[in-house]
């Protein structure tokens, strides 16, 4: 039987950003400041996903696995995220492009040193996620049902902002397929009330292509006749 997986949200989100970065910090011309703004925009908001993950993991998963086993691993452990990890290299990094301006090679330079850095930060979080499925879900799902794990998320998102909550599920509807974010529209549309429903459609909507988003729609009321 297939269990709740409490991560599956938070790192379809996480790898929908780290492709979506990757591809972009590639493609930045770097000479353009507008376009260099949206990049150093996008690489924050990915650095604080990452933290916000490890705060969530020490907050609510470490202590529920610890309430009935001796230890539990930190994944996106706050050191992991500290003073001297990729994450803050990668943001020293972006300080250097501002640094350069003015010299072509000393850009370009810099422009290189930030795709390096980005590359291991991005191996640190793909590495942290593999630890949270393969070494905590498994601790979880020995003491914990599905709807106790439920309610675990529930809390977690509870504490995130509305910013914060249409942010996440921005990015993880890019990791899903038509069908998946029509089904998972269709689940969550009972339960929020109908003006925070009507944020989080107008929000994915404007996040998809056109076609997909018509998609989407298509598979929301065909679903809805069926119920």
């Amino acid at each position: 039987m297939r269990r709740f997986n409490i991560f599956q949200s938070s790192h379809a989100a996480l790898r929908s950003l780290l492709l979506d970065t990757s591809l972009l910090i590639q493609f930045t011309d770097f000479s353009d400041a507008v376009k260099v703004q949206e990049t150093f925009d996008q690489v924050t908001e990915l650095v604080l996903d990452c933290h916000r993950q490890a705060e969530e993991e020490s907050r609510y998963i470490i202590p529920a696995i610890l309430r009935y086993h001796k230890n539990a691993p930190e994944c996106f452990s706050a050191e992991t995220y500290g003073r001297n990890s990729p994450a803050n290299n990668l943001l020293r990094r972006m300080n250097r492009i501002e640094d350069a301006k003015g010299s072509k090679s000393r850009v370009k330079s810099a422009a290189n040193m930030l795709s390096a850095g980005f590359r291991r930060f991005a191996e640190q979080v793909i590495l942290s996620m593999k630890m949270q499925e393969e070494m905590l879900n498994p601790l979880l799902w020995s003491y914990y049902t599905d709807e106790d794990l439920q309610e675990i998320q529930e809390r977690i998102e509870g504490r995130q902002t509305m910013a914060e909550w249409l942010s996440l599920c921005t990015w993880m509807v890019k990791d899903m397929d038509d069908e998946e974010i029509a089904d998972w529209l269709l689940s969550v549309r009972s339960t929020l009330p109908y003006p925070v429903f009507e944020q989080l459609v107008d929000r994915l909507s404007a996040g998809l292509p056109l076609l997909r988003w018509n998609k989407v729609q298509s598979g929301l009321t065909e679903e809805a006749m069926v119920a």
